[in-house]
């Protein structure tokens, strides 16, 4: 599939750098954030210590603090600063001034509405391919969402989380295969266009289990399009809780780390200087494997 009208998200993430001091001065700061790289059963795991993303580590998604807080991702409650690029008519691209990766975008829907994947999926997939040279991903309303009442995609530099980065496409240009290999369980989908992957997408959807109290299927996706294959990938991490129990731990036990997906494709996020010391093979993968499956 021949993919046009590519995003010039480059040009704009200059220009918002600009102009917004709050996001060039975090951008400026990524350039020196600590990583280390730990060898687990045959996979990279990278730890990054990142100061700056306490805000979304430490956000409660309990209902009432969420209905009483203004959206962060509504056009009237942003800053004045903060600008976005108009996509398939229903969302924007936005820099996201509180990054992971050297370019970090969140692609929020136009109209306050549900964290939700189902019906939104084919829509990541366009938006995807619209923006070849990053990769996309989606944290479900429990897992790693920081704002669930608030439907948005976000979208990063490729080749810096190991799952991504390690991943090697077959050549099957159609299906859904089992991710082998990594440390959670997950599904592969592949597939030439948009729509093809939807199809498959919704088969796999309607064989997870939606656990009481939930609105949908616990999980993480990262998705892009590979240019040299021509067809979409998405892996899809299936999930079984929304936090690890050191989370909320108390003294030398706790360590503050609160899964997405960056985390659950091997890039864990330590907003504390203690728990990215302390972070272990061992540790990571209780904490993976803890949430996942």
């Amino acid at each position: 599939m021949k993919v046009e009208n590519h995003i010039d998200h480059e040009s704009f993430f200059q220009e918002q750098l600009k102009t917004w001091t709050l996001a060039r001065q975090n951008y400026e700061g990524l350039e020196t954030v600590q990583l280390r790289v730990l060898q687990l059963r045959g996979c990279d795991i990278a730890v990054q210590f990142n100061p700056a993303r306490m805000v979304s580590t430490g956000a409660s998604i309990d209902k009432k603090v969420i209905a009483e807080r203004p959206c962060f991702l509504c056009g009237k409650n942003r800053p004045a600063e903060q600008t976005g690029v108009p996509l398939l008519g229903h969302y924007e691209l936005l820099v996201n001034p509180f990054p992971i990766l050297p370019r970090h975008f969140t692609l929020a829907s136009l109209i306050h509405e549900p964290q939700s994947i189902r019906a939104s999926y084919v829509d990541m997939m366009r938006m995807a391919g619209l923006l070849p040279s990053l990769f996309l991903f989606y944290n479900g309303p429990r897992c790693g969402a920081s704002a669930p009442d608030h439907l948005h995609f976000q979208a990063g530099s490729r080749g810096i989380v190991p799952l991504e980065r390690d991943f090697k496409s077959s050549d099957t240009t159609s299906g859904i295969s089992e991710l082998r290999g990594y440390l959670v369980r997950g599904w592969v989908i592949q597939a030439a266009t948009p729509e093809e992957s939807g199809h498959l997408f919704s088969s796999l959807y309607e064989t997870m289990p939606i656990p009481e109290g939930e609105t949908e299927p616990m999980m993480n996706l990262l998705a892009w399009y590979a240019t040299e294959a021509q067809h979409f990938v998405t892996i899809v991490i299936p999930r079984r809780k929304h936090r690890p129990l050191c989370y909320s731990a108390e003294g030398e036990e706790k360590c503050l780390v609160s899964p997405g997906a960056l985390d659950m494709g091997g890039l864990i996020i330590t907003p504390r200087a203690e728990d990215f010391g302390r972070m272990t093979p061992e540790l990571a993968q209780q904490i993976l494997s803890e949430v996942g499956l």
